[in-house]
Formats: structure tokens, sequence, C-alpha cells
């Protein structure tokens, strides 16, 4: 009895599973939480997607134009979007190594040829206020070159040459035989007097004065006026700063005269050396020597002994060759011999400016009448008297 009714009870269990109606079928009700989240994911995948071929593009165009680390001020504006190229503000003309091709540049700046300490502690009145107007100090004042630039080449003597035997030794002239440094010389007065009028233009940054308008940021920076010629990158510190321009002359200019003068009793001599910023210029087919200087050894020794002798130098240490125009080298310049002119020369006093009486720009005077404590500044004229090789 027991096992039939387990028996029953079994075939009861398969008639409730298998007792549905093949018609009806059962249907899934997605969770909508589920399927807002794998909207979400799908949106989510498909900006990862587009970030990463952003990405691998970007990756493509570095391999093809690799980034430079700023290093110099046009890297550095670059970095910031804002593209010009570096433009040399010489042309690689006054370059101390290149051959010989300088064009004198335009020299409106006294300075060149005059010196005074603008410190203002000497309480000296300068000439002509800031040095722009040359008039009265400068004849024919220009841009230092010859009408349509300097004839014939450089080492073309303009003056006769001393003329001695191998190793001598020359008092007058200063000369030494073979020691000359023909190849490396300016013999040519016109060539001369364009390279001591020649300049090397230079650009740089100077934090601002309160007088100035400097920029403070980078951008800013980028855009101002000869930005090109800038190679050291902008402080961007947050200060101030504006654009320096400075032009040198691209050689040194020497004046050697002596000492005279009384030591214990007796009557001495000693050589005096000093570096003044001298220029030539040609009057009536003759060369001359000028400079403004203050009152000094120099100015005395060359208005009391009446001479002087010059010297003009360019130097290149970077250089395998010792001298030559023509060709990278060491060594250039040239030796010039002066005597005083008391007619174009000027004394003026102690202000600068008011002329010594009777010994003024055209008059002519004797080195014994003056009277030195009268005397502040010297405008000296020196007629060239030869040009000789540098050695």
């Amino acid at each position: 009895m027991k096992r039939k009714f387990a028996l029953t009870l079994v075939c009861a269990s398969m008639v409730a599973l298998t007792g549905c109606s093949e018609d009806e079928k059962i249907v899934y009700q997605p969770d909508p939480e589920l399927e807002a989240q794998l909207a979400a994911l799908e949106k989510e995948n498909g900006q990862l997607n587009d970030a990463n071929l952003a990405l691998e593009q970007e990756l493509n165009d570095l391999k093809e134009n690799p980034p430079i680390k700023p290093h110099d001020f046009a890297s550095q504006c670059a970095s910031v979007g804002i593209h010009f190229d570096y433009v040399d503000p010489n042309g690689g003309d006054t370059a101390l190594s290149a051959p010989v091709s300088h064009v004198a540049a335009a020299n409106d700046d006294c300075l060149s040829c005059h010196t005074y300490d603008g410190s203002g502690s000497s309480g000296v009145t300068p000439p002509h206020a800031d040095y722009g107007d040359c008039a009265s100090c400068h004849e024919g004042h220009s841009d230092g070159s010859e009408p349509g630039g300097p004839t014939g080449n450089p080492t073309d003597p303009s003056f006769i040459q001393p003329a001695f035997a191998p190793g001598a030794i020359d008092g007058k002239t200063g000369a030494s035989g073979s020691a000359y440094y023909g190849s490396g010389s300016y013999l040519n007065a016109q060539w001369l007097k364009a390279q001591l009028d020649a300049q090397v233009h230079n650009f740089r940054w100077k934090e601002a004065t309160e007088d100035e308008s400097g920029v403070t940021d980078l951008n800013a920076a980028c855009g101002l006026e000869n930005r090109q010629h800038v190679t050291d990158m902008f402080p961007n510190d947050g200060k101030a700063y504006v654009i320096e321009q400075k032009d040198n002359a691209i050689g040194a200019k020497l004046v050697a005269t002596v000492n005279r003068f009384q030591d214990e009793g007796m009557a001495t001599e000693t050589p005096n050396i000093a570096t003044f910023g001298f220029g030539l210029k040609e009057i009536e087919g003759a060369y001359y020597a000028n400079m403004f200087i203050g009152k000094n050894n120099t100015c005395y020794n060359i208005i009391m002994n009446g001479e002087a002798r010059l010297s003009y130098y360019e130097y290149d240490p970077t250089q395998f060759t010792k001298t030559g125009l023509e060709e990278n080298s060491r060594n250039r310049g040239a030796r010039i011999l002066v005597t005083t002119d008391y007619t174009r020369t000027g004394l003026y006093g102690p202000d600068w400016a008011t002329p010594v009486p009777g010994a003024g720009i055209g008059e002519t005077f004797k080195p014994e009448d003056l009277d030195w404590s009268q005397v502040g500044a010297c405008n000296l004229t020196l007629k060239v008297e030869s040009i000789i090789p540098l050695g």
C-alpha cells in the first residue's frame, strides 16, 4: 500500500510540472537600472575610443615633429604659440672672423668719438645735450662711408710705407721690419675709416626703470619691437623688462702718448696708453682723427707734445690663422701716426661747452700760452701723417 501511495505522489508531481499549455511562454523583463548603466558604459567606451584615437594621432605627430625644449627667445615664444625667426642684427658683416665686407653703419651717436662720464657726479653738463647733434664737433658727419663705399683693396697703402732692411727697427714710425702684419692691416684710409665707424649691434633684456614701460609676461615680450634680434630667453620672473640695444665698435682703439715731467729735478719720460673712441674724417683730401675727451694725461700730452700714436685692433681668439683680411684670422687693424692740428682742435671750460678764450676751434693757439686751469675738455683733431701695419 505504501509503494502504491508513493508512486501516486510522483505521478501527481509530473502532471503538475508538465500540465502547462504549449501556448504559454516565459517573458524576460529587463531591469531599468541595469539598462541605464549599460547605456552609460557604452557611451563612456565610445568617448575613450575617440580619446585613444586622438592620442595615437598626437603620438604620430610628435614622432614626425618632436618637440624642442626652449633654448632661446624665439623657441621660448614658439612654446606659447608665437612664431618668428631669429634675425642676426649684424647680418654676419661685422663678425670679427668674417672676411672684409663691412659697410659702415649710420652713426649719429657722438659717444663713438666722445668720452663723457655721464654719472653726473662731476657736475659737468655735456655739450649738445644727449650727443644727438654732432654738427658742433663733427664736420660732414654722416654714415661714415665714402661715396659708393671704400675704393681699392684694404691693404693698398694710402701713405708711403716705412722701408728698411729686414730685422731693422725704425724708431721714427715704430715699425719693425719683417714683423709687419701687412696681410691683416687696413692700410687704405677709406677702408680704415669704414672699419672705425662700423659697429656691432647687440640686444638684451634689461629690467625696466620707472620711466620705461616694460612687459611682465612672456606673451607681451614676444610681441615687442626688435624681438627677432634677442637670443636670451625672457626672464619671466614677474618683473618688468625692456629690450635694450647697445652698439659697440668692432675693435679696440688705443691712444699712445708720452708723459714728460720733472722727477727730482730730472727730465723724465714715461709712456701713456689710453682707450678712446676716435674716428677718422676726410677734409680737403687729408685725413684727420677726432675725439672729444675730458682734460686728462692724453689730452695734455697731445697738446703739449704735438703728436700721438693711435692703434686700431680687432682680435678673434677663435681663429688659427695669425693675420689676414680676406680670410678668418686672429689679428687685424692698423697703426696711425698723427700730429696735433692746433687750428681744428678746440679746448673747452669745465662746463664742456664754453670755448677757452683763444683756444676754440678755428683759433690757432700755442701750447705754451695755455692756462690749463681753464681747460675742462678737449675736442682734439689730429692730422694723419701715416697709416702703417699692425705690429
